[in-house]
């Protein structure tokens, strides 16, 4: 998997996973739930793309903030395939 975003992006520099604790062994960027391990460096590169449509963010589902609460747990529970967005 690592291998085939590299291919995509071009060079491996291009590419951050939060998935692969073995990515820095093909010169991919890992970065983990410690805020330490961010990459606050690509957010303005990254927030282009997703500006342009060029990346998207798959939405698994949408909620009503009133409904956080079952957000949360499906969240908790795995089930979500995407993102979740909890709507005002």
């Amino acid at each position: 998997m690592l291998g085939d975003a590299i291919a995509l992006a071009g060079d491996a520099s291009r590419v951050i996973t939060i998935a692969d604790p073995s990515a820095p062994e093909h010169g991919v960027r890992f970065t983990g739930q410690d805020p330490a391990d961010r990459a606050p460096e690509a957010l303005p590169e990254l927030a282009g793309l997703l500006a342009s449509g060029e990346v998207t963010l798959p939405v698994w589902r949408s909620y009503p903030l009133q409904e956080a609460a079952t957000a949360h747990a499906d969240l908790e529970a795995g089930r979500n395939r995407g993102k979740i967005i909890l709507l005002p």
